[in-house]
Protein backbone atom coordinates (compact mmCIF):
# COMPACT_ATOMS: atom_id res chain seq x y z
CA UNK A 1 0.00 0.00 0.00
CA UNK A 2 1.85 3.37 -1.22
CA UNK A 3 2.09 5.96 1.44
CA UNK A 4 1.77 9.96 2.09
CA UNK A 5 4.96 10.81 3.34
CA UNK A 6 5.72 14.39 4.93
CA UNK A 7 9.39 15.70 5.52
CA UNK A 8 9.74 19.00 7.07
CA UNK A 9 12.93 20.96 8.08
CA UNK A 10 14.27 24.61 8.98
CA UNK A 11 15.76 25.03 6.38
CA UNK A 12 17.01 24.28 2.92
CA UNK A 13 19.73 21.42 3.08
CA UNK A 14 18.26 19.65 5.91
CA UNK A 15 16.14 17.17 4.81
CA UNK A 16 18.69 16.27 2.59
CA UNK A 17 21.35 16.00 4.65
CA UNK A 18 18.97 13.83 7.69
CA UNK A 19 17.06 11.79 5.02
CA UNK A 20 18.03 12.13 1.57
CA UNK A 21 18.07 8.89 0.62
CA UNK A 22 15.13 7.96 3.02
CA UNK A 23 13.05 9.91 1.02
CA UNK A 24 14.66 9.14 -2.23
CA UNK A 25 13.55 4.64 -1.69
CA UNK A 26 9.80 6.59 -0.69
CA UNK A 27 9.56 8.19 -4.13
CA UNK A 28 11.23 4.92 -5.61
CA UNK A 29 8.13 2.87 -3.70
CA UNK A 30 5.55 5.16 -4.89
CA UNK A 31 5.13 6.37 -2.14
CA UNK A 32 4.33 10.48 -2.05
CA UNK A 33 6.36 12.74 -0.47
CA UNK A 34 5.97 16.04 0.44
CA UNK A 35 8.42 18.48 2.06
CA UNK A 36 8.06 21.36 4.05
CA UNK A 37 10.76 23.79 4.97
CA UNK A 38 10.40 26.76 7.34
CA UNK A 39 12.90 29.49 6.24
CA UNK A 40 14.70 30.36 3.11
CA UNK A 41 17.73 29.82 4.96
CA UNK A 42 19.01 33.56 3.74
CA UNK A 43 21.79 33.51 6.68
CA UNK A 44 23.55 30.79 5.91
CA UNK A 45 24.85 32.64 2.39
CA UNK A 46 28.02 34.38 2.85
CA UNK A 47 28.07 37.60 0.67
CA UNK A 48 31.17 36.14 -1.01
CA UNK A 49 29.03 33.80 -2.91
CA UNK A 50 26.89 36.37 -4.50
CA UNK A 51 28.22 38.09 -7.87
CA UNK A 52 30.23 41.34 -7.94
CA UNK A 53 27.00 43.54 -8.78
CA UNK A 54 25.44 42.49 -5.94
CA UNK A 55 27.69 42.60 -3.21
CA UNK A 56 27.33 46.55 -2.51
CA UNK A 57 23.51 45.93 -2.88
CA UNK A 58 21.61 47.00 0.88
CA UNK A 59 21.39 44.27 3.19
CA UNK A 60 17.30 44.25 2.59
CA UNK A 61 18.00 43.51 -1.26
CA UNK A 62 21.14 41.23 -0.45
CA UNK A 63 19.11 39.01 2.19
CA UNK A 64 16.33 38.74 -0.45
CA UNK A 65 18.39 37.55 -3.07
CA UNK A 66 20.22 34.75 -0.77
CA UNK A 67 16.83 33.38 -0.15
CA UNK A 68 15.66 32.98 -3.62
CA UNK A 69 18.96 31.51 -3.81
CA UNK A 70 18.65 28.63 -1.41
CA UNK A 71 15.07 28.19 -2.48
CA UNK A 72 16.24 27.17 -5.45
CA UNK A 73 19.06 25.13 -4.43
CA UNK A 74 16.81 23.02 -2.67
CA UNK A 75 14.57 22.63 -5.19
CA UNK A 76 16.52 21.62 -7.26
CA UNK A 77 18.47 19.07 -4.91
CA UNK A 78 14.98 17.52 -3.79
CA UNK A 79 13.76 17.10 -7.40
CA UNK A 80 17.32 14.93 -7.85
CA UNK A 81 16.00 12.85 -5.08
CA UNK A 82 12.34 12.02 -6.71
CA UNK A 83 9.95 14.87 -4.92
CA UNK A 84 7.44 16.65 -7.15
CA UNK A 85 7.41 20.01 -7.82
CA UNK A 86 4.08 20.50 -6.82
CA UNK A 87 5.23 18.89 -3.63
CA UNK A 88 7.99 21.06 -1.94
CA UNK A 89 6.95 24.05 -0.24
CA UNK A 90 9.61 26.76 1.11
CA UNK A 91 7.90 29.22 3.85
CA UNK A 92 9.61 32.11 4.74
CA UNK A 93 10.05 32.12 8.81
CA UNK A 94 13.10 34.41 9.26
CA UNK A 95 16.34 32.55 9.65
CA UNK A 96 18.41 32.01 12.58
CA UNK A 97 14.67 33.23 14.01
CA UNK A 98 12.26 30.47 13.48
CA UNK A 99 10.24 30.34 17.08
CA UNK A 100 7.60 27.22 18.18
CA UNK A 101 4.87 29.79 18.64
CA UNK A 102 1.30 29.20 17.53
CA UNK A 103 1.42 30.44 13.72
CA UNK A 104 4.15 27.80 13.48
CA UNK A 105 2.25 25.01 14.97
CA UNK A 106 -0.95 25.97 13.30
CA UNK A 107 0.65 26.27 9.55
CA UNK A 108 2.07 22.85 10.28
CA UNK A 109 -1.14 21.59 11.57
CA UNK A 110 -2.78 22.49 8.21
CA UNK A 111 -0.50 20.60 6.29
CA UNK A 112 -1.03 17.45 8.81
CA UNK A 113 -4.69 18.09 8.29
CA UNK A 114 -4.64 18.32 4.47
CA UNK A 115 -2.14 15.27 3.84
CA UNK A 116 -3.05 12.89 6.19
CA UNK A 117 0.64 11.79 6.52
CA UNK A 118 1.53 8.26 7.20
CA UNK A 119 5.00 9.35 8.38
CA UNK A 120 6.72 12.36 9.16
CA UNK A 121 10.45 13.40 9.34
CA UNK A 122 11.29 15.93 11.07
CA UNK A 123 14.20 17.14 13.32
CA UNK A 124 15.66 16.02 16.68
CA UNK A 125 14.71 18.35 19.53
CA UNK A 126 18.10 18.18 20.69
CA UNK A 127 20.06 20.41 18.88
CA UNK A 128 22.67 23.01 19.16
CA UNK A 129 20.61 24.93 16.34
CA UNK A 130 17.77 26.98 17.87
CA UNK A 131 15.42 26.64 14.56
CA UNK A 132 16.30 22.78 14.57
CA UNK A 133 14.71 22.72 18.29
CA UNK A 134 11.90 25.24 17.53
CA UNK A 135 10.90 23.46 14.17
CA UNK A 136 10.99 20.10 15.64
CA UNK A 137 8.68 21.34 18.87
CA UNK A 138 6.48 22.62 16.54
CA UNK A 139 5.54 19.08 14.84
CA UNK A 140 5.24 17.33 17.61
CA UNK A 141 2.63 19.83 19.15
CA UNK A 142 0.84 19.59 15.46
CA UNK A 143 1.56 15.74 15.02
CA UNK A 144 -0.25 14.25 18.04
CA UNK A 145 -2.61 12.23 15.79
CA UNK A 146 0.43 11.00 13.52
CA UNK A 147 0.76 7.25 13.90
CA UNK A 148 4.80 7.65 13.04
CA UNK A 149 6.81 10.12 13.46
CA UNK A 150 10.78 9.84 12.68
CA UNK A 151 13.18 12.06 14.31
CA UNK A 152 16.41 12.29 12.01
CA UNK A 153 19.60 13.86 12.48
CA UNK A 154 21.84 16.71 11.37
CA UNK A 155 25.38 18.19 11.59
CA UNK A 156 24.96 20.29 14.64
CA UNK A 157 22.45 17.62 16.25
CA UNK A 158 23.75 16.55 20.08
CA UNK A 159 25.44 13.40 20.73
CA UNK A 160 22.89 12.22 23.12
CA UNK A 161 21.16 11.35 19.30
CA UNK A 162 20.74 7.30 19.76
CA UNK A 163 19.25 5.88 16.70
CA UNK A 164 16.69 3.62 17.22
CA UNK A 165 15.99 2.74 13.48
CA UNK A 166 17.68 2.58 10.37
CA UNK A 167 17.68 3.10 6.72
CA UNK A 168 20.18 1.49 4.62
CA UNK A 169 21.18 3.60 1.99
CA UNK A 170 24.02 1.35 0.03
CA UNK A 171 22.50 1.54 -2.98
CA UNK A 172 21.64 5.61 -3.08
CA UNK A 173 24.11 7.23 -0.95
CA UNK A 174 25.78 8.41 -4.59
CA UNK A 175 22.24 10.12 -4.80
CA UNK A 176 22.29 11.68 -1.69
CA UNK A 177 25.68 13.15 -2.22
CA UNK A 178 24.51 14.47 -6.28
CA UNK A 179 21.70 16.31 -4.36
CA UNK A 180 23.59 18.08 -1.83
CA UNK A 181 26.12 19.68 -4.62
CA UNK A 182 23.33 21.50 -5.75
CA UNK A 183 23.62 23.27 -2.44
CA UNK A 184 26.41 25.12 -4.06
CA UNK A 185 26.13 28.23 -1.57
CA UNK A 186 27.33 25.77 1.38
CA UNK A 187 29.49 23.99 -0.55
CA UNK A 188 32.23 25.58 1.38
CA UNK A 189 31.47 23.81 5.01
CA UNK A 190 32.94 20.99 6.04
CA UNK A 191 29.72 19.00 6.43
CA UNK A 192 28.64 19.31 2.80
CA UNK A 193 32.19 17.47 1.87
CA UNK A 194 31.37 14.40 -0.14
CA UNK A 195 34.02 12.27 2.40
CA UNK A 196 32.10 13.73 5.43
CA UNK A 197 28.82 12.80 4.52
CA UNK A 198 30.39 9.07 3.48
CA UNK A 199 31.71 8.73 6.59
CA UNK A 200 28.45 9.46 8.67
CA UNK A 201 26.66 7.25 6.22
CA UNK A 202 29.49 4.05 7.01
CA UNK A 203 29.34 5.04 10.90
CA UNK A 204 25.70 4.71 10.75
CA UNK A 205 25.45 1.39 8.23
CA UNK A 206 28.16 0.05 11.09
CA UNK A 207 25.81 0.61 13.89
CA UNK A 208 22.78 -0.56 11.76
CA UNK A 209 24.93 -3.82 10.66
CA UNK A 210 22.12 -3.90 7.66
CA UNK A 211 24.45 -2.67 4.86
CA UNK A 212 27.59 -0.66 4.06
CA UNK A 213 25.70 2.84 4.53
CA UNK A 214 22.68 3.87 6.45
CA UNK A 215 21.00 6.80 7.93
CA UNK A 216 19.87 6.81 11.54
CA UNK A 217 16.12 8.13 12.95
CA UNK A 218 15.27 8.28 16.53
CA UNK A 219 11.68 6.62 16.91
CA UNK A 220 9.33 9.16 18.51
CA UNK A 221 6.28 7.40 17.80
CA UNK A 222 5.41 4.31 15.72
CA UNK A 223 1.80 2.94 15.32
CA UNK A 224 1.00 -0.53 13.53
Amino acid sequence: MKKTILAIGAHPDDVELGTGCTIYQHCKEGDQVHVLIMSRGEMGVPDDQLPENQKMLDEVAKVEIKGKMREAETRRALAILGVATENMEVLVYPDIGIQCKNDLIQRIYSEIVKLKPDIVYTHYYEEQHMDHVNTCLATLHATRRTKTIMLYESPSTRPSFSPTYFVDISNCVGKKIEALKEHKSQAGKEYMDEEVIKARARFRGFQARTGKYAEAFVIYRMVG
